[in-house]
């Protein structure tokens, strides 16, 4: 009799499918629905909404500050948790609140608190067959990339608050809607530089610190290049908070094949008392690249908060700076040829007695018994007519390629390094460490001390560095005095740090000079407290290369 009544029922639907009576939509496969709704400021809560539809305002500047998320499972076995990063809070998992689920709120009633960004996860043991997609509007961002299956959507660091909110869950690996998205990366976070100098060196680097990625593609092994069929690509980070500095040297390392160039640029955020946020326009540190004539200058390079000093960034007016935030513009002349870039560093220097940055190192390694590295010793002096007077830097950094194995003439370096636009021509530090490490090298400007110093030669790494002084106290110039150097006085000039030693209860530095008349006076040693005050005198400048 049941088999009976089955077969009648198969043959009726049958029947009113081929009469279309009955839509096959009726008998397909229903899929899990959400639906979700907000606490705006100044509104309260809104009705809730389904399946992709928006959550929030638009174009009210209006914060919402709760969420509820409910499912329709459609006979699935499912459910749905979420956690919000709330003001003054953080991530609600971290209190005692912990995770919300199915229909409960996330954020806070009556307190006036932002929510920042948004955590989404499905549960249960059809979770696999499904993904959960979301995508926030957040305060100066605009609509954000679709984030997924708990990852982060929205802002942390920034104090931006979420104005919108998306939800939609589709089956396992298909795409979330298209829609308008304003920044390609879901979340975006502010993280803090320790100590006075910060460095991006790999793909988890460039990925995890991404603001938005325009044309561009950071690939496996840590470089940022263009797309395929792209012929400009810009990278542009996060915004970094820093220590209070009002000077900064920005160093990359980059490969730029015929055809290619990059251009460098940062902008700084002025240090107030309140929370508003003062920004300088973006500086560019010029165009590189190891086939052009490269050149400071371009671009923008003086704003009312700070203009650039060739290859440094100088807040004007007394005042500091305390965020950062980088991008990379990215160009060929040809498809399918790119420049790429390796590695981007920022080093900060605060002038201002007792406000000094100090250096944070991560390890503590045996700093007795130094040796005294041999590197080889150039004159630059002995080199070029037409330029030896102008080329200690490329001849530093000469002795230093020459100490790794590289063989390189003063001459080659100095006209690898050349800036097309600055007055010093062969002085520009960042295109100094620049060239370095065009031939395969980590190489980068940094604000260091003498224990830095040391660290480095303890890892049979030589340091170029400059310093200002003069020597003899007869000299009439108001520069430090250091005996036995080569040149009368000079106001800027770049040595080698080779080594450390001690005689007769004195400390010394061993110095390659480049300044010397010949090769054979250029290793010198200089008194550990009168380099130090030369070094001081030209702001403790190094070139790291190694």
């Amino acid at each position: 009799m049941k088999k009976n009544i089955r077969q009648s029922l198969v043959l009726l639907i049958s029947l009113m499918l081929l009469a279309g009576i009955l839509p096959g939509s009726a008998i397909a496969e229903s899929s899990p629905s959400v639906s979700y709704c907000t606490h705006v400021q100044n509104v309260g809560w809104q009705e809730f909404v389904v399946d992709g539809e928006m959550s929030g305002t638009s174009g009210a500047s209006l914060r919402l500050e709760g969420i509820k998320v409910k499912l329709d499972t459609q006979g699935d076995n499912l459910g749905i948790t979420y956690q919000t990063h709330i003001q003054n809070i953080g991530w609600e998992a971290d209190t005692v609140n912990g995770w919300k689920s199915n229909g409960k709120m996330s954020g806070t009633e009556g307190l006036g608190y932002r929510l920042e960004a948004i955590q989404i996860k499905l549960t249960g043991t059809d979770a696999n067959q499904f993904d959960v997609y979301y995508q926030v509007h957040a305060q100066n961002m605009g609509w954000m990339g679709w984030a997924k299956n708990g990852e982060s959507a929205g802002t942390a660091g920034y104090s931006y608050r979420l104005e919108g909110i998306h939800i939609v869950i589709v089956k396992k690996g298909e795409n979330p809607p298209a829609g308008t998205i304003d920044q390609v990366l879901p979340f975006a976070e502010r993280k803090s530089v320790s100590g006075n100098l910060f460095i991006q060196s790999n793909a988890r680097d460039f990925t995890d610190n991404a603001m938005a990625l325009g044309n561009v593609t950071i690939n496996g092994d840590g470089a940022i290049t263009l797309q395929a069929e792209a012929l400009q690509g810009v990278y542009t980070s996060n915004v970094f908070n820093t220590s209070n500095f009002n000077k900064m040297v920005v160093s990359w390392s980059s490969d730029t094949p015929p055809g290619t160039l990059i251009q460098v640029e940062a902008r700084v955020c002025e240090n107030t008392t309140d929370s508003s946020e003062n920004w300088s326009d973006w500086l560019s540190w010029g165009q590189w690249g190891t086939y052009i004539s490269s050149t400071s200058g371009t671009g923008i390079t003086d704003s009312p908060l700070a203009y650039l000093n060739v290859d440094t960034l100088v807040l004007k007016n007394d005042k500091t700076a305390n965020k950062i935030q980088y991008r990379v513009i990215l160009l060929s002349n040809t498809t399918g040829i790119t420049p790429s870039i390796r590695l981007i560093s920022a080093a900060f220097r605060n002038t201002f007695p007792g406000h000094e940055i100090s250096k944070v190192y991560p390890d503590h390694p045996d700093l007795s018994n130094l040796a005294i590295l041999n590197v080889p010793q150039l004159s630059q002096m002995v080199r070029d007519p037409a330029i030896a007077d102008s080329i200690c830097s490329p001849t530093s950094v000469a002795m230093i390629l020459n100490y790794y194995g590289t063989s390189v003439t003063p001459e080659t370096v100095a006209w690898g390094v050349y800036d097309n636009n600055a007055q010093e021509d062969f002085g520009n530090w960042s295109f100094n460490t620049a060239y370095a490490a065009s031939l395969g090298y980590t190489a980068y400007v940094d604000y260091s001390t003498i224990d830095g110093l040391k660290r480095e030669i303890a890892a049979g790494h030589p340091v170029a560095v400059a310093v200002a002084y003069k020597n003899s106290a007869g000299v009439n110039t108001n520069l430090p005095v250091v005996d036995g150097a080569p040149i009368t006085s000079t106001y800027g000039h770049l040595i080698v740090v080779c080594g450390f030693s001690s005689e007769n209860g004195s400390d010394y530095l061993i110095i390659n000079d480049p300044a010397a008349a010949n090769n054979a006076g250029v290793r010198v040693k200089y008194r550990l407290d009168q380099f130090s005050s030369a070094w001081a005198e030209s702001g403790n400048i190094a070139y790291i290369i190694h």
